[in-house]
């Protein structure tokens, strides 16, 4: 199982991490500006829809966040 939260946490300014699940991935999270901003990726491909911007010290509720998704 992925540490979400330890992955999302290394990013460095600009670096984005896809949150893996089947071939597609969950979601997508960019860090800019001291920012992650949350994109879901479509289950059958697609673009990632941008879902949400969090502050860097709301990482667990962005954690929260994507694992409420099903």
């Amino acid at each position: 199982m992925i540490d979400a939260i330890k992955e999302i946490a290394k990013l460095k300014d600009g670096e984005s991490w896809i949150w893996p699940e089947s071939d597609y991935g969950k979601a997508e999270i960019w860090l800019k500006n001291n920012l992650y901003f949350l994109f879901g990726i479509p289950s059958y491909g697609g673009a990632p829809i941008f879902y949400k911007a969090f502050e860097k010290d709301e990482i667990n509720t962005l954690v929260k966040t994507v694992k409420s998704w099903t």
